[in-house]
């Protein structure tokens, strides 16, 4: 009888743990599917603007290494500082203060971005938002302004929202509980985008390079455009 009762036990174990298995299969939504697959998730925007240039901080998690092929790798924190000019410069680096809170990183170099003559840095932190942040280019510092703090729509929103705007697209690249795919979340750059506005970008990515973006709006999550299908050219 005892024997009876243990194995009894058992295949109850087995046929629970089953549909424990089957519920993690079957039951990942798509947004669950499309958050293990980000190989950038920007939460944190600073924005600040001085008499000879500007700066932007995007910060949160991406890839480590960061490659648009399809594929999410391992995920690391991230702070990428962009550096735009009033006047062009002819050198390659530009080296620059930036004091966070009571912390300051001397002489970071910044490196130039031939496709859009833009100063760009990762200084590898992932930020809370709350930090006060100043950055020194030469004899001019400028305060570094946290603008997402004023998005009525947060980046987990924005991905929820992407997400089922690009159902059909997303659902396409299932597998099992995966998504063949890698996914990005960006703010649309304030000078680069010719709008005194910010927005969500989001784009899929599939491993054969095809490409689906959507741009939406940071105060009532909007979709304001969404493009056709385009290969993304690797990295």
């Amino acid at each position: 009888m005892k024997k009876i009762l243990i194995f009894g036990l058992v295949v109850a174990i087995l046929v629970v743990g089953g549909f424990v298995v089957l519920a993690n299969f079957f039951g990942k939504t798509l947004e669950e599917r499309v958050m293990a697959n980000m190989s950038e998730l920007t939460e944190e925007y600073f924005y600040g603007e001085g008499s000879n240039f500007s700066v932007t901080i995007a910060s949160g998690m991406r890839e480590q290494d960061y490659a648009m092929n399809g594929k999410a790798g391992e995920q690391v924190e991230f702070a990428l500082v962009t550096l735009r000019l009033q006047e062009e410069l002819k050198q390659r680096v530009v080296k620059v203060d930036i004091k966070i809170d009571e912390d300051v990183i001397a002489e970071q170099e910044l490196e130039l971005n031939p496709l859009d003559g833009t100063y760009m840095a990762d200084i590898e932190r992932r930020f809370g938002g709350d930090e006060v942040i100043e950055v020194t280019l030469g004899t001019e510092s400028i305060a570094v302004q946290n603008l997402s703090k004023d998005f009525a729509v947060d980046a987990a929103k924005a991905v929820e929202i992407a997400a089922k705007e690009l159902e059909t697209q997303i659902s396409q690249q299932k597998r099992g509980t995966s998504l063949d795919a890698e996914c990005y979340l960006r703010v649309l750059d304030k000078k680069a985008n010719g709008f005194d506005e910010l927005f969500w970008c989001f784009t899929v990515v599939t491993p054969e390079g095809e490409t689906h973006s959507v741009v939406l709006s940071t105060q009532d999550g909007k979709v304001l455009a969404k493009s056709e299908p385009a290969t993304a050219e690797k990295e």
